[in-house]
């Protein structure tokens, strides 16, 4: 009995080993397409991606099989191929080369964006017959030559099937345009090309390609910055969560985040260079003519500094809210959360939950991203509402990506001329792989469910 246990147990590990190396075989068996992608571009697209797909998956599937070992991924990866085979069993076929990268870029129409997805197919003439019967409202697609094209409407006045078409048309009488892949060492997933036609902001143009190695995420590229750069800040802020620095005109800080603040002050609108730390959103109760969400106001935790390109008196500021939040010593109360306005220079001034942040600067940085990003989607106010909204699959497979990063750094340094270079890391914990946590967010927050 002893003798025929060893025997069993031995053959037990020959056909584990056999298997892992089948399966590994199989995964590398054609090896990566080193072929450059034409794709019909017209001239005026605003920004085109690039992606490895193929890298992608062959490297992913390697660490949910090997290394994660991910039964419940793999479980949500079997129901969304199951649920896609009952949906498009009547479907033809589009004979998309999976080994080819998939390239996305941006177009504008009539104020109507569109966004076109180019993938390369072993039949043009049969993926132009078949992709209607996989499109929806606002959708269309065609193929020229080998490369297969699916336009989605994703912004504006719903665009009638006639402006489809044009668009369509437009697209596949475009010149094929090469887009070059990076050296194989250097592990490239995406790479992107952005254009600022009209340069209102300064910027013109952007290359940035995004690479992987085992425990990172590291970013590399150039912009062209056409304005000149004022001064550096003389304040800056001890951080606690994500903390971002900014001397590039930007336009007015994002809607997103200061919502709640007053309009059409210049204040937010002459905007010279800032400094802010986040730390999470507050829901309190909404108050007055300020933004509601669900009957609560969201209030950024953060510290914030802000210099104007010309003087700005932070009273106004504080006048500028209605009475119901206002509280003496330039002091604003939310509930939970209150802010304490401060002018620190003739055009430099402060809002955020702790003026003792504040410290002095004589740093020349033109901009930074650096710190934990998962403090700065964190929640506060009613437990139930807190709750739900991150326990939502969307907000949950978002924080979990956040959380599986250990730091973040991305910088922009002056270049040559007005060429600026952008470098980046994105550090993942011990034992989380960035394609996999990225593979995890991505179909949790239902990208695949077309």
């Amino acid at each position: 009995m002893q003798i025929k246990k060893r025997i069993y147990a031995a053959f037990l590990v020959v056909l584990l080993t056999a298997s892992s190396l089948l399966i590994f075989i199989c995964i590398n068996l054609l090896s990566n397409s080193y072929n450059n992608p034409f794709v019909p571009i017209p001239r005026d697209s605003k920004w085109v991606i690039r992606i490895d797909a193929e890298s992608f998956v062959k490297t992913e599937i390697y660490h949910t099989l090997f290394t994660e070992k991910d039964d419940a991924f793999i479980q949500q990866v079997r129901d969304l191929v199951e649920r896609s085979t009952n949906e498009n069993l009547k479907k033809k076929s589009l004979f998309i080369n999976f080994q080819e990268d998939i390239v996305l870029y941006g177009l504008e129409r009539n104020h109507k964006n569109f966004l076109v997805t180019a993938v390369q197919t072993f039949d043009g003439p049969a993926f132009s017959r078949n992709i209607l019967d996989y499109c929806k409202v606002s959708q269309t697609g065609g193929a020229k030559d080998h490369c297969g094209i699916y336009i989605h409407q994703i912004k504006g006045e719903k665009a009638s099937e006639s402006e489809l078409k044009a668009v369509l048309n437009d697209i596949l009488s475009a010149p094929l345009k090469e887009l070059h892949k990076a050296a194989p060492e250097k592990n490239e997933l995406i790479a992107v090309s952005w254009n600022n036609h009209t340069r209102e902001n300064g910027f013109s143009a952007t290359d940035l390609s995004i690479q992987y190695q085992d425990n990172e995420i590291n970013l590399e590229g150039k912009l062209a910055y056409t304005k000149k750069l004022p001064s550096g800040l003389k304040f800056g802020l001890a951080p606690k969560g994500v903390y971002i620095y900014s001397r590039m005109e930007m336009g007015s800080l994002p809607d997103t985040l200061f919502q709640f603040f007053p309009k059409n002050l210049p204040h937010f609108t002459e905007i010279q260079g800032y400094a802010v730390d986040l730390n999470g959103t507050a829901l309190e109760d909404s108050r007055d003519s300020l933004p509601n969400f669900f009957g609560y106001l969201p209030v950024p935790v953060m510290n914030l500094i802000v210099r104007t390109k010309n003087n700005c008196n932070v009273e106004d500021l504080w006048k500028a809210f209605p009475a119901s939040v206002r509280r003496e010593n330039l002091r604003l109360n939310f509930g939970n959360i209150s802010f304490q306005l401060k002018q620190l220079s003739p055009d430099t001034y402060f809002i955020g939950v702790n003026p003792d942040a504040v410290i002095s600067y004589s740093g020349n940085d033109v901009f930074f991203i650096k710190g934990r990003f998962e403090k700065a989607s964190q929640i506060y106010g009613s437990s139930f509402l807190t709750s739900i909204i991150e326990n939502m699959a969307p907000v949950k497979a978002f924080n979990n990506f956040l959380k599986s990063m250990r730091f973040v750094r991305i910088d922009i340094k002056p270049g040559k001329g007005d060429q600026y270079i952008v470098s980046g890391k994105i550090q993942f914990r011990n034992k989380k792989q960035p394609l996999h946590e990225l593979s995890k967010m991505i179909l949790g927050l239902g990208a695949f469910e077309l």
